[in-house]
């Protein structure tokens, strides 16, 4: 289901990059219903609702890397984008550390046999999906108000035939250079 979701989704949130917040969103409430069905469903049913958070989880990290370069690359040039990637990894590894252990293995109520197992951990997770989603609607709102010179972002990108701005970063730059194609590629 993740695999699926990483190629359904992910062409898409590039495709309309501009919507990545809305996109990364949606992906995090299919884990929220997902959460829910393994929660409070019956028996098999709730393979479902695994199903269905595998799916959700899918692309939210792609999205999450793409989105942080978006940001980063155009105010912060390469380095930027190195210390954005690393971070998002970091933290998204920490996190998956301390919900695997604090939450589903750390609380003996949780894990006794029965309808109501788990159920504490996964509204703790409930909770900190519904947080993400407060944190991408935040950074929409941070990058509106304070997302930086446009002219600045403009002089940094360059143009294709139909007249769209693609941004190329210091690295790529060099590289076209030092193979000679600099020409090729309109790149100075």
């Amino acid at each position: 289901m993740d695999l699926v979701a990483i190629l359904l989704v992910t062409p898409i949130s590039d495709r309309f990059h501009h919507h990545r917040p809305a996109f990364f969103s949606g992906a995090v409430v299919i884990q929220i219903a997902g959460l829910l069905i393994a929660t409070f469903a019956k028996d098999w049913s709730r393979y479902g609702g695994v199903l269905l958070i595998g799916f959700g989880l899918g692309p939210t990290v792609p999205i999450c890397m793409a989105w942080s370069n978006e940001i980063f690359q155009p105010r912060h040039g390469e380095v930027g984008v190195a210390a954005a990637s690393a971070l998002v990894s970091g933290l998204g590894n920490l996190g998956s550390i301390l919900t695997t252990y604090a939450l589903y293995s750390g609380w003996p109520e949780d894990a006794k046999a029965g309808p109501h197992k788990y159920r504490k951990s996964n509204f703790v997770m409930i909770g900190i999906l519904c947080g993400s989603i407060l944190s991408a609607g935040s950074m929409v709102v941070l990058l509106r108000a304070f997302g930086g010179n446009k002219a600045k972002q403009a002089s940094s990108a360059s143009s294709t035939s139909e007249g769209e701005a693609v941004y190329v970063d210091g690295a790529a730059r060099r590289e076209v250079q030092q193979r000679g194609l600099g020409r090729m590629f309109c790149f100075r």
